[in-house]
Parts: structure tokens; C-alpha cells; sequence
């Protein structure tokens, strides 16, 4: 592969041939989403662009190409370059694209909530005996030991999972607890014991070449600071541009006749570093992605940890609501309407958050007054 991989290359090729280079060259695949974006390629690289193992990164490439497209209309705008009318164009195009990249990429993101979410939320059945449980908190608590004695498992109840003050918390436990495979090299040790100043500067380093991308900074362990170091460098260096300290490609328009009047080097430094800060915009969204997937990870291994006395609990729910059958069957009618015919599964969207904690607390309310009866003939 040549040094530079440019449009028309990327055109001729497929999803296979170009797998590999996507996995090693973050600009690789900036081309590609641009070649995708305003004209013809392989219909697998379209396929694979759209696909849940790139999408993310999809969206993100062409965030990152829709930042440098408007990055270099503002140069082309200083010099007079004939090519500014096309060039504005195409960043047209591909900022489109990348609207409609971020739109299925919330869409998956929402798939995944859902999918995320404990079962008791999504299954009328699980949610009674959920409330049931709160309800008979003593008598579950007798059911609860019963079970995790029969399971051989230790009374204390993980559980209870340990309060995190934010997702790098997590993300930092979840690696002390080996639940995420990170090893920690020399490199990584050195950037762990680093000032500030040292790690601000490999950060801002990273943003300017994608050619020197620090890999250590994407280590778990260090994505705190890496996001830390990137918030810096934006509120200094949107101070210094004078305009609002937001991570965006979207900046104010550039005033390309005051900027004739300055000398040609301050021009130049005006816009590079808005360059500069559309590129920091691009390394806080693959931050952010990367702290989303470790804390997916976290959380998803930390249940499977815990699953042996989730199933203790599950048993001992279930034997609780054996005990009161029609209190059960009350509280799972009361969810009926929000339900999938002829299931207990509450449909996606049926209920807001408002919604089900309103419904709770009217829930919770009968079984105190006595009143669940009455939800059985309603």
C-alpha cells in the first residue's frame, strides 16, 4: 500500500482488502467513509461501513473527514484556490453522510440500551414479582438464604454492586478485578506516573498526526486522563480562538476579509488552530467511544460474574410468588396493556421511565392498602 492511500485507490478495492488497513490506519478508513460518501465503491465496503463492528467507527471517520473538508475550505478560502466551490461540495456531501452515519449509530445505540437492560424491565412477569419482593421483604429474605445455600454460595450479597462516583470508576475496577484483560507494559506505567503537562502533550501530539497516535492513551486505564488532557487543550485553545470551549467541527464561520488584514503568519496560525480544534473534537468522540465500549464490557462481564446469585435471587422470587399466586397474577395484569399479545413481554417504548415508576409506586400502594384485588377485574 502506498505511503498515502487516496480516493481512487480506495474505489477499486474491497471490504476484504481493505479489513486489514481499516484495523491499522485511522486514515485509511477516513478515505474510505469519503470515497463511500461521494461516489462508487465496493458494494462490501458499503455493507461493512454499516455493519455493528463498524458502524462506530463509520460515524467517526466521517466526523473526522468532515472536520478537515471544512478545515481546508478555510484554507482554500485565504489563498483564493480555485478548487474552493468543489471542495465546499464535497464537504457538503460528506457532512450529510456523516448525519446520516450518526443517525443509524443512535439507532444501534438505542438497540443496545434496550438490550442492556435487566430483564425485570422488560418482562410483566419479572416486574411483579420484582414488586412482590419489595413488598415481602422478609419473607424473600428467608427464600434468598434457602437458595444460596443450596447453591453453595456465601450468604454476603454481591449483588450489590459498588457505587461508582463516574464510567472511569467502572471501568478502573472492572481492570483491578481482571474482569477486562488489560496488561499494563512499561509504557503504559510511565504515562500512569506522568505530570499532566507530559500527558497533555502526547495528547495534543496525537490529535495533530494520525500518523503518531499514542495507543497507550487508549489504554483503560488511562482514558480518565486522556479525556482530561483533551478537555485542556480545548478550553485553552478555543480561549485563544476566542470562541466557545465546545468539542465540535461546526465552528463559527471564519472571517476570511478580517483575516486578509493581519499578517500572513498570524492568518496561518488562525487557521491551524481551528484545524487543531476540530481535530481535538474528532480525538474526544473516539475517547468517548472507547470509554462507552469498556464500560459495556465492565458492566456486561461484572453481571456475568454475579450471575450465580442473580440466579439464587431468580429462584427465590419465583418461590415467593408461588407462595402469593394471586397477588402475582394482579400485578402482572397491571402491566398487561403495555405487553406483546398473548406474552408477558412489555413492548420497547410501551413505557416511559415516568411512566413505570408511576405505576410502581400505584402498584406498591395497593399491595400496602390491600386494594390489588381490584386489579384483577379492571
Amino acid at each position: 500500500m502506498p505511503k498515502y492511500m487516496k480516493i481512487s485507490d480506495v474505489r477499486r478495492m474491497s471490504y476484504d482488502e481493505l479489513k486489514r488497513w481499516w484495523e491499522v490506519d485511522f486514515d485509511v478508513l477516513v478515505t474510505t467513509a469519503i470515497a463511500e460518501a461521494t461516489g462508487e465503491v465496493h458494494p462490501t465496503v458499503s455493507s461493512a461501513l454499516r455493519s455493528d463492528d463498524w458502524v462506530e467507527w463509520w460515524a467517526d471517520a466521517l466526523y473526522s473527514g468532515t472536520g478537515e473538508l471544512l478545515s481546508s475550505t478555510e484554507r482554500m478560502a485565504f489563498t483564493r484556490d480555485m478548487r474552493l466551490a468543489k471542495e465546499t461540495q464535497r464537504a457538503g456531501i460528506v457532512h450529510q453522510r456523516m448525519d446520516e452515519a450518526n443517525r443509524v449509530l443512535k439507532a444501534r445505540r438505542a438497540e443496545q440500551g434496550w438490550e442492556m437492560l435487566g430483564p425485570h424491565l422488560k418482562d410483566a412477569h419479572l416486574s411483579a414479582l420484582s414488586i412482590l419482593a419489595k413488598h415481602h421483604k422478609q419473607e424473600l429474605e428467608g427464600l434468598r438464604v434457602i437458595e444460596l445455600a443450596q447453591r453453595d454460595l456465601v450468604a454476603s450479597n454481591p449483588m450489590d454492586a459498588p457505587s461508582y462516583k463516574d464510567v472511569y470508576d467502572a471501568i478502573e475496577d472492572a481492570v483491578r478485578q481482571e474482569l477486562i484483560s488489560a496488561p499494563v507494559g512499561q509504557a503504559v506505567r510511565a504515562l500512569l506516573s506522568a505530570h499532566v503537562r507530559v500527558l497533555t502533550d502526547i495528547a495534543a501530539a496525537d490529535v495533530t498526526d494520525q500518523q503518531e497516535r499514542c495507543d497507550e492513551l487508549r489504554h483503560p486505564l488511562l482514558l480518565r486522563a486522556w479525556n482530561d488532557a483533551l478537555v485542556h487543550l480545548r478550553d485553552r485553545h478555543c480561549a485563544l480562538a476566542g470562541i466557545e470551549p465546545v468539542f465540535t467541527i461546526t465552528l463559527p464561520v471564519l472571517d476570511v476579509k478580517a483575516l486578509r488584514l493581519v499578517s500572513e503568519a498570524e492568518a496561518w496560525a488562525v487557521i491551524n488552530r481551528r484545524r487543531f480544534i476540530r481535530a481535538l473534537a474528532q480525538r474526544w468522540r473516539e475517547c468517548q467511544m472507547r470509554v462507552r465500549q469498556m464500560g459495556r464490557t465492565a458492566a456486561e462481564r461484572s453481571e456475568a460474574a454475579r450471575e450465580p446469585w442473580y440466579a439464587a435471587e431468580r429462584a427465590a422470587r419465583e418461590v415467593l410468588g408461588h407462595r402469593h399466586p394471586h397477588q402475582l397474577e394482579a400485578l402482572t395484569a397491571a402491566f398487561k396493556p403495555f405487553c406483546e399479545p398473548g406474552t408477558t413481554l412489555i413492548r420497547r417504548k410501551a413505557l416511559s421511565s415516568r411512566q413505570r415508576g408511576q405505576l410502581i409506586r400505584e402498584l406498591k400502594q395497593a399491595l400496602e392498602q390491600g386494594t390489588w384485588r381490584l386489579l384483577l377485574n379492571s
